[in-house]
């Protein structure tokens, strides 16, 4: 009697930068919970961490920012340039003009979202990008 195959679904590998380790705390645990995720690497958010970061071979990246910064932008530029095909979530504390999120944007961010975001829409952003 042949027996049914089951799929097994590799969780979506995340990788957090960000820029105070409270971010990373509470971020962490909460996308943790969703059994579909699974956060592979906690880092500071800079610029010569990305090798570390990418070693990781995670799916997506999330900058964990207070503000859109020419710096930070930077480090998005690189991880796009480094690896095309990471999704990279930028989710910063503040937008300071409306030019931040297109600025995101053409440094190579796949979706900008706001840290006051609910975890369950969140994860929905996640699993879109992926998908």
């Amino acid at each position: 009697m042949n027996k049914p195959s089951s799929q097994t679904v590799s969780p979506i590998r995340i990788s957090l930068m960000c820029e105070s380790p409270i971010v990373y705390k509470t971020l962490g645990p909460r996308l943790s919970a969703d059994r579909s995720l699974q956060v592979v690497g906690w880092h500071d958010c800079l610029i010569e961490l990305v090798p570390e970061v990418l070693a990781l071979q995670p799916h997506v990246v999330i900058l964990g920012i207070s503000r859109i910064t020419h710096f930070n932008m930077l480090i998005c530029k690189v991880l796009r340039q480094t690896e095309p095909g990471v999704r990279i979530v930028i989710l910063p504390s503040y937008l300071d003009t409306p030019e931040d999120t297109q600025n995101a944007l053409d440094c190579g961010a796949d979706v900008v979202i706001e840290k006051s975001i609910d975890t369950p829409a969140l994860v929905e952003h996640i699993h879109t990008l992926v998908g």
